[in-house]
């Protein structure tokens, strides 16, 4: 009868433990967010990892249901990057200047195809999509997605990175914020009323980096948002699903077809899923399989890759635009074929 009761009680008391310690773990990971804003943070988080007890986390009161290692492997990746370097500096060819969203046009041997990590992801801004990706007019053209938000609002970084641009465009994007994320993406935050972050300094997802505001060219107060690679704008819905405030997958294939512009009006705000399928199997290599990459685990090293896989490697650095010297970072992905 006794054990019976102890039984009872462990129940009762493991998930109230494992909820404690994700929360927890959440808040450590939100770093100078004022204490006012770290309970929305944290239910943001929660909401975009499926760490909330109506999808089933604590079903029959001990069940965890979610892939441990998969958060473990993600935390690793975060943990080995080092703050003071700089993101993704081997693929970006060690380009880093406080000046300008596009600072690439003299990148030579760019990667073809890039794996993005997404996992880490949290929402810039709370409100709906009032402008998407698209024409603007006959001669303009619109290279983010506008959110709604008033002026003072905060602003969240998309990702762990550093921010690279911290300016004003009197004709354009206001004030605004260039970040370079450890996944190599770059995102921009246009129009902002206030910067609550410098240049270089180290953020991390769902960090307050700044206010929404009505700055530079802009009619009313929002958020414009864009996601680049190597300077060139990829349409946002091609990577997050704004109708639900998530990314569509854990990982994006950065392709050639990721920079095709959209013969869509900005005013189009279709947001489905569906209206932004990928390239098929015959305009995408990736996707048919003539492309595989390696997702490097700590321990590996150029040679051990190579022999793996049978490549050389003077080749396998060749086709990742890398050298000898090149520090693998656990988590990043090598082309292999």
């Amino acid at each position: 009868m006794e054990s019976n009761h102890f039984f009872v009680k462990a129940r009762l008391f493991l998930p109230a433990a494992l909820m404690f310690m994700t929360l927890n773990a959440f808040t450590q990971n939100t770093p100078e967010i004022p204490e006012e804003e770290r309970s929305e943070v944290i239910s943001r988080q929660l909401h975009s990892s499926s760490l909330s007890e109506s999808s089933g986390l604590f079903a029959d009161g001990l069940k965890l249901k979610m892939d441990l290692s998969v958060l473990e492997e993600a935390e690793e990746r975060r943990e080995s990057f080092d703050p003071n370097d700089i993101p993704a500096d081997d693929v970006y060819g060690g380009l880093w200047t406080n000046r300008h969203v596009n600072i690439y046009g003299s990148l030579k041997n760019a990667p073809d195809t890039f794996m993005v990590d997404l996992e880490n992801f949290t929402m810039p801004a709370i409100g709906h999509m009032t402008s998407n990706f698209g024409r603007r007019g006959s001669r303009r053209y619109h290279y983010g997605i506008d959110i709604k938000a008033q002026t003072g609002d905060t602003i969240y970084a998309a990702f762990d990175g550093k921010i690279r641009v911290k300016q004003f465009e009197r004709r354009g994007y206001g004030y605004y914020l260039v970040v370079r994320h450890v996944n190599g993406l770059e995102t921009v935050y246009g129009h902002l009323s206030k910067f609550l972050v410098e240049e270089n300094d180290f953020v991390r997802s769902g960090q307050a980096i700044g206010l929404a505001g009505n700055t530079g060219r802009s009619f009313g107060s929002h958020l414009h948002f864009e996601t680049r690679f190597l300077g060139k704008p990829i349409n946002p819905n091609f990577i997050i699903d704004f109708d639900n405030k998530v990314t569509h997958r854990d990982e994006y294939m950065v392709t050639n077809s990721s920079y095709r512009k959209t013969s869509n009006s900005s005013r189009s705000l279709v947001t489905n899923p569906a209206a932004y399928k990928e390239p098929s199997s015959s305009t995408n290599k990736y996707v048919s399989g003539d492309v595989k990459y390696h997702r490097i685990k700590s321990g590996d090293t150029l040679g051990a890759i190579s022999r793996r896989y049978g490549i050389a490697v003077r080749e396998l650095c060749a086709m990742n635009n890398i050298t000898t010297k090149t520090v693998l970072r656990v988590g990043k992905t090598l082309r292999i074929s």
